[in-house]
């Protein structure tokens, strides 16, 4: 007897801006193409289906296009400061100033943007949405890679 299946999605990306720090230092600023992928485990429901392939997409479209075209920031980082003033957006790393439009900028409630913390947040923007109007989806699993072969991979339960 079947307890559980799995539908999964891939296809979904973004293109966004960051660097991350490491030991004192940033990265220098620099972009990727990611690639967002997603595994939702759940019991199949009356129409025969976890869930509707269309239904994640689109919100996984919708999540990604937040993300699209933007510089992602961390809040929460020891070494990057941020400065909102306006319409610039000032940040200060141990060894680089930068200024951008900040309708440009993203700033994220992590302490780095790494891809880890990226897929973490979409999991749980996702499982927030899933978990309202599905009740019978238990589990995600979503990976942000950075290129084909850097991916980082999340799973909560619902």
């Amino acid at each position: 007897m079947v307890k559980e299946t799995s539908i999964e999605i891939s296809g979904i990306g973004f293109s966004a801006g960051h660097f991350v720090s490491e030991g004192g230092k940033c990265e220098r600023l620099h972009g990727h193409n990611y690639q967002v992928s997603v595994r939702i485990s759940g019991e199949i429901n009356s129409q025969g289906m976890v869930i509707d392939f269309r239904v994640i997409k689109e919100h996984l479209r919708l999540l990604c296009k937040e993300w699209d075209h933007r510089l992602l920031l961390p809040a929460y980082s020891s070494q990057i400061k941020i400065s909102a003033r306006g319409e610039k957006t000032e940040v200060k790393t141990p060894d680089r100033e930068y200024s951008f439009p900040s309708k440009d900028v993203l700033i994220l409630d992590v302490t780095e943007t790494t891809a880890e913390e990226l897929a973490r947040i979409l999991a749980q923007r996702l499982g927030e949405i899933l978990k309202q109007n599905f009740p019978n989806v238990h589990q995600i699993g979503l990976s942000v890679a950075e290129s084909i072969t850097q991916r980082a991979t999340v799973v909560i339960d619902l």
